[in-house]
């Protein structure tokens, strides 16, 4: 076989149904992002109890509230690179075991330095499994529905705060903010099990770095796929080899897509961590309950639920750009009138709806782009920086908001200012190149 030979099993794969198995681990990868989002939103569902427990101030609060996005970056960047260079199985273990000690010292916590320690370690273990996640999906998937589970393994995250909110209403009118914590490590530790026992490593992982014993690595997970095992390894050269790292990411092509990307989620993330992590607290000062504070939230999350499944199966029969372009401009839209409809807790409902479903939706789109723009030796890498650096600089979202109501600025100037964030990535994903 020459250097330009097709790779039999990931033909395979790409051109044939899907079998359970296969659909078991987009699910597992769905969980996983809802562990994400329950996580990153779990420092929100705590703030109104910690800061009145611990009587943090609003400019410390949102420094609290943004310390785990600092290990997010860390963790999406590193660990989204090594899931491409070591597979996906083991970062996805080690990311999971990261998150549920992580959140286990949260809930322990003595005082804030220590919570914030834990937050910080949490998030590199959030940011690795968002980055394997989304590159695990995507390589068990064939063609044709590769692109829907990438998106709806996107939202998850928008599930998982949903979930989270709908249980913890309830659990903080009798149990202290540290409930949040342990229920968060308690389920993260059950999804080690599922990941050790029903994900194995990635064809596309074993085909392109050969470890020792590739061959029946490959035939096995096959069998166990239910499709037709390969009787051999295609010959590889340096021509038929795939880029790797994340230097590549921006050549032969890929720089301006790249930096689309790293400016398009950065600017709506920043928008998204203001809106979601000070609604609790928001509402909590209108003189609303923490309960009453987190349902507003979950209505929220709710919105992302839908918004997120809408924009899947919605990218079928339109151009992924528009819609993201509508996404992310109706989510400014919804965050800058927040302010305005707050007269009842019905009405901060009905525009934090509105909010969540295009705020949301725009977030799983940007994982579809991930999928459609990078080939899989590169896919962790990509979605790892672009991931990264976004949840990195979204540390800001929402840190300027604190400093902000400590310097006196209203509501409303505030949350006109946060929602710049999601209109110019709007504007950005109309330049970049796609369907």
């Amino acid at each position: 076989m020459n250097a330009y030979s097709e790779l039999e099993a990931l033909n395979t794969l790409n051109d044939e149904p899907m079998n359970k198995l296969q659909w078991y681990i987009v699910a597992i990868c769905i969980g996983i992002l809802a562990l994400d989002g329950y996580d990153v939103l779990s420092i929100a569902f705590a703030a109104p109890g910690l800061a009145a427990e611990w009587g943090l101030s609003k400019d410390v609060l949102g420094i609290v509230l943004s310390l785990e996005l600092l290990g997010m970056a860390v963790g999406a960047i590193i660990m989204g690179s090594l899931t491409d260079s070591h597979g996906r199985r083991p970062i996805m273990l080690s990311g999971l075991v990261i998150l549920t000690v992580g959140m286990l010292i949260a809930g322990i916590a003595p005082n804030i330095y220590v919570l914030g320690a834990a937050r910080v370690f949490t998030g590199i273990g959030i940011g690795g499994l968002m980055a394997t996640a989304t590159a695990t999906s995507s390589d068990f998937c064939n063609a044709r529905n590769r692109a829907l589970a990438v998106t709806l393994v996107a939202g998850g995250f928008a599930f998982g705060v949903y979930l989270g909110a709908s249980f913890l209403a309830p659990l903080l009118k009798h149990y202290s903010w540290r409930v949040t914590f342990y229920l968060g490590a308690s389920v993260s530790f059950i999804f080690i099990p599922l990941v050790y026992f029903l994900v194995p490593e990635s064809i596309s992982y074993l085909e392109r770095k050969r470890p020792e014993g590739a061959l029946k690595r490959i035939q096995k997970t096959m069998i166990r796929l239910g499709h037709t095992p390969p009787k051999l390894l295609v010959m590889q050269s340096t021509s038929n080899v795939e880029p790797m790292g994340v230097k590549n990411l921006f050549k032969d092509g890929l720089l301006l897509p790249t930096s689309i990307l790293l400016f398009g989620y950065l600017g709506n993330i920043g928008t998204y961590y203001y809106f979601v992590k000070w609604t609790p607290t928001i509402v909590a000062d209108l003189g609303y309950s923490a309960s009453e504070a987190i349902a507003v939230l979950g209505v929220v999350s709710l919105g992302g639920v839908l918004g997120s499944i809408g924009i899947s199966i919605l990218s079928r029969y339109f151009s992924i750009r528009k819609l993201m372009a509508f996404s992310l401009i109706s989510a400014a839209l919804g965050v800058a009138l927040f302010p305005h409809f707050n007269d009842s807790l019905a009405s901060m409902k009905q525009i934090g709806f509105f909010a969540g479903v295009f705020i949301l939706a725009a977030i799983s789109g940007f994982f579809g782009l991930f999928a459609a723009t990078y080939p899989s030796s590169l896919l962790g890498s990509g979605s790892g920086l672009v991931l990264g650096i976004g949840r990195g600089g979204a540390v800001l979202g929402p840190m300027i908001p604190g400093f902000l109501f400590v310097a006196g600025f209203p509501l409303a100037t505030i949350s006109l200012t946060m929602a710049a964030g999601s209109f110019f990535a709007g504007l950005a994903v109309l330049f970049l190149s796609t369907k």
